[in-house]
This record gives C-alpha cells, structure tokens and sequence, in this order.
C-alpha cells in the first residue's frame, strides 16, 4: 500500500506542475496558472465501490485514474469500472509506475 500511496503523491505533483490541482485549492497555492483540477477519491461505506482512485479534469475533459503500486493487482470490479468509462466513451486508464512517461504524454494532449 505504500508503494501505490508514493506513487499517487509523484502523480499529483506532476499535474500540479501543469497547472492541474487538488479540487479546492486556493489561487494563492498555485504555483502555474489552473486549467484543471484532480479529485482524490477514498473508499467508505459512502462511496460507490470499483470506482477509479482519481478523477482528472482538464479543459473539460475528463480522465479516471485506478492507480497501482509496482506490484499492484486491480480487482475484478475496478477493471469492469474502467471497461465501462471506455466504452461510454470516456476515458479511464490502470496506471503502474511504469507507464507513468505514457500518462505524462496522454496529460500532454488534453494540455
């Protein structure tokens, strides 16, 4: 759990470098000027279980994030979530560590 927590912190960093911060954010905490926002979601008995871990807003375009540690095995339900932000049209990725260069691309063309 450690590994996927470190890993969420290094993507929120990144998009705070392109100018896409944590919903609610103060204008004076912005280092680049805004063009979107992120939404880290946290499971509770509230929260609707196999939804994506984050919800990226830039320009109006939306992208959902399930992000994984290195090692990291989604759960049957999270995949079929993902499936079906797809096929509605949307777009929602499985992130790894790994393919963090391709995510940093794919945030490059919604920029």
């Amino acid at each position: 759990m450690a590994a996927e927590k470190n890993f969420e912190n290094r993507v929120k960093r990144y998009l705070q470098t392109v100018g896409v911060y944590a919903l609610g954010t103060s204008k004076h905490k912005m280092i680049v000027t805004p063009v979107g926002y992120y939404e880290k979601r946290h499971g509770s008995m509230f929260t609707k279980r196999g939804l994506p871990d984050m919800h990226i807003c830039i320009h109006g375009r939306s992208i959902e994030v399930e992000l994984k540690g290195e090692n990291g095995e989604p759960e049957e339900l999270q995949l079929f979530m993902l499936q079906q932000i797809n096929e509605s049209g949307g777009k929602g990725i499985l992130l790894y560590p790994k393919d963090f260069e391709a995510f940093k691309e794919l945030i490059g063309e919604y920029l």
